[in-house]
């Protein structure tokens, strides 16, 4: 969701007569969307005719049926899932990209960032998210989930927002599995180590702990090792695999 030197946006600052674009994509999306509040109202207000939710091999698009324009979500996908998706959707027709089938063909990726950092925007306005945030103190694993469950937005989502788009947050933030051995489900910051990911000992501590886990680990960089700090949080486990799912937060110790 990096704004930096993408076209797209570049073009949302020319138009609202901001340098920076982060702030102009503020501007836009709040102009654009009113006193509306509601994800599916503001699709309406931009020619959208129905919001369906249906089984897809894909998490959905926009279509243009029989002179109507609608918009169709994959109705397995999780809840924050099809939300973060429909505000892509509405991001399209903000931008005036409407393709010509649908947006998860990733034809242009830099169109599509350019939608996810309209789409963030949109579920988490820097206006309102930005002093909670603020208003919360110092990170935490508890701190995102309460950020993600009160925007309606995914763990990833909450985390790429106030690491990177807000920069409020400096610290590392992953999300790991434990399921006989360790799976980097995603990271988010600087990947300056070979291998980004906590022991199998300091993931068991949180899995078997109720509440955040505080340690310290080596990581390899190079030739050499590196010590992190890590404040991991077990987030409970899938039903159908039985994984162990941790989230955590990385900092440098130097």
């Amino acid at each position: 969701m990096k704004s930096s030197t993408n076209r797209y946006l570049a073009r949302v600052a020319s138009l609202v007569g901001e340098h920076d674009t982060a702030t102009a994509v503020q501007v836009f999306v709040k102009k654009s969307r009113g006193e509306t509040a509601s994800l599916e109202n503001v699709a309406r207000k931009l020619g959208v005719e129905e919001v369906i939710e249906e089984r897809l091999p894909f998490e959905g698009g926009i279509f243009r049926e029989r002179g109507r324009l609608v918009i169709r979500l994959n109705a397995a996908s999780s809840f924050a899932r099809k939300r973060f998706t429909l505000a892509h959707e509405i991001a399209h027709l903000l931008l005036g990209t409407v393709p010509g089938r649908r947006s998860t063909s990733h034809g242009d990726p830099a169109l599509e960032r350019a939608c996810d950092f309209v789409a963030a925007e949109l579920l988490m306005p820097a206006e309102e998210t930005v002093p909670f945030i603020k208003e919360l103190g110092s990170p935490c694993p508890r701190k995102l989930r309460l950020i993600a469950s009160k925007y309606g937005v995914s763990q990833h989502v909450a985390a790429i927002r106030v690491r990177d788009d807000f920069r409020l947050w400096r610290c590392c933030i992953g999300r790991w599995e434990w399921h006989g051995t360790v799976k980097t489900k995603w990271f988010v910051g600087e990947r300056r180590w070979d291998v980004a990911e906590p022991n199998t000992h300091s993931l068991q501590l949180a899995i078997d702990s109720t509440e955040p886990v505080r340690t310290t680990e080596l990581w390899p960089r190079g030739g050499y090792n590196e010590q992190v700090w890590l404040n991991l949080l077990n987030t409970g486990s899938d039903p159908k695999t039985g994984a162990k799912h941790v989230l955590g937060l990385v900092a440098f110790v130097n």
